[in-house]
């Protein structure tokens, strides 16, 4: 269990679950590092309100930002099965407090999270991150072309796609769950390995790299995971993929 909240986020959450239950939601629950008990100063509160409802709605109240979203229950289970979802959304559950419950729905879905496993959506996994890596080799090609074509506002982009979505494709891969996206980058670059980090601190600029290095280590993520997840495709999916991994190597070695 974390920690209470501090009496002003307390207040402010009082204040949201009772506009909240006043506006028809049937269960409110508490997500993210205020329910975990890390948030910081600057932390937002997070709030899922279930019914029919804006999907994000945000307000300051009490010196704080409240981030609110509306799910149905059917919207919910709908995020435990897909797997670029899953992976934040069940951990997110899993440790939800339940602040209103009128009917126990999120009492269930709560219980629904805790018994979760990737092994539920096997099938589902496997497609998407085929589907993936057969979508990234165009972005790959986009990067080699606007690195050769001098357009660096075009590779910076480019390189931001591949440097904060393959991660993703790799949490996937390796079934990792995370309960805030701040740990993601770490727990991947665990499971995939040191080659993996320095290639990813590099994407990401971490040691102040010039755009064309940190485009190259970019192109470098998508080289590492491409075999990693050969199993997954069909024989079109795997000439394409094979075909962006090999530019990608190619251009991250030309320097």
């Amino acid at each position: 269990m974390p920690p209470p909240l501090p009496p002003r986020v307390a207040a402010a959450v009082a204040a949201t679950v009772a506009d909240l239950v006043a506006a028809g939601t049937s269960g409110v629950v508490l997500l993210g590092s205020q329910s975990r008990g890390d948030a910081h100063e600057h932390s937002d509160v997070d709030l899922v309100a279930l019914g029919s409802g804006p999907e994000y709605m945000h307000r300051q109240l009490g010196g704080l930002l409240m981030s609110v979203s509306w799910r149905t229950a059917d919207a919910v289970r709908a995020s435990f099965a897909d797997p670029k979802l899953a992976g934040s959304t069940v951990p997110g559950w899993r440790a939800a407090v339940i602040l209103h419950d009128a009917h126990g729905t999120a009492n269930e879905l709560s219980a629904e999270a805790g018994a979760w496993r990737w092994s539920d959506i096997e099938g589902p996994r496997v497609a998407w991150i085929a589907g993936q890596m057969t979508g990234r080799a165009e972005v790959v090609q986009r990067l080699v072309g606007s690195l050769a074509a001098g357009r660096r506002t075009s590779a910076a982009v480019t390189r931001n796609r591949l440097a904060t979505r393959l991660p993703v494709v790799a949490a996937v891969h390796h079934r990792i769950l995370y309960d805030s996206e701040h740990r993601l980058f770490d727990l991947v670059a665990d499971a995939m390995g040191p080659s993996w980090r320095r290639s990813q601190d590099a994407a990401l600029g971490l040691r102040g790299e010039q755009l064309a290095d940190s485009c190259r280590a970019a192109l470098g993520l998508y080289a590492q995971l491409a075999p990693v997840v050969e199993p997954y495709l069909n024989a079109e999916q795997l000439a394409v993929v094979r075909s962006a991994a090999e530019l990608a190597w190619a251009t991250q070695h030309a320097a």
